[in-house]
């Protein structure tokens, strides 16, 4: 049996500008984890749709803080050097990363992937996460 803990659904804010490919859909606070959803359309530009991966020192770090928050586990994407790749154009992917667990409040995070990036690297700034302990939902771990 599976036991069910309690999370929060925070309100995201991703402020204009950012990549959007892949788009971060959601972000679980847990006391043992921080849980981010993210979504993947292949793209156009390859002949099958290209590939995706995340690198093994991802990490999150919320603004104001020099702590780094270290991903744990990662679901639906490969590992890099491991690639992921397409078969059209039209394919999709929704992913999750798991990392170390942040404080649960409202704040302001960046998902690092690589510190120094290029532009097909996942980094995201300043994501603003609101009512972080406003909405609880139940996790099965």
């Amino acid at each position: 049996m599976k036991n069910s803990e309690k999370s929060y659904l925070a309100t995201i804010d991703v402020p204009e500008g950012q990549r959007n490919n892949p788009a971060v859909l959601r972000v679980i606070l847990n006391e043992n984890y921080t849980q981010i959803d993210f979504g993947y359309v292949a793209e156009w530009i390859y002949i099958r749709g290209g590939w995706i991966r995340i690198a093994p020192h991802t990490f999150i770090q919320v603004q104001g803080s020099e702590k780094r928050y270290n991903m744990t586990e990662a679901k639906n994407i490969t590992i890099a050097p491991e690639q992921h790749h397409f078969e059209s154009k039209q394919d999709w992917r929704v992913f999750t990363l798991f990392f170390e667990p942040i404080p649960i409040k409202d704040c302001v995070i960046d998902i690092i992937e690589e510190e120094d990036p290029e532009p097909t690297d996942f980094n995201f700034y300043g994501i603003r996460l609101t009512d972080a302990k406003g909405t609880e939902i139940l996790t099965e771990n």
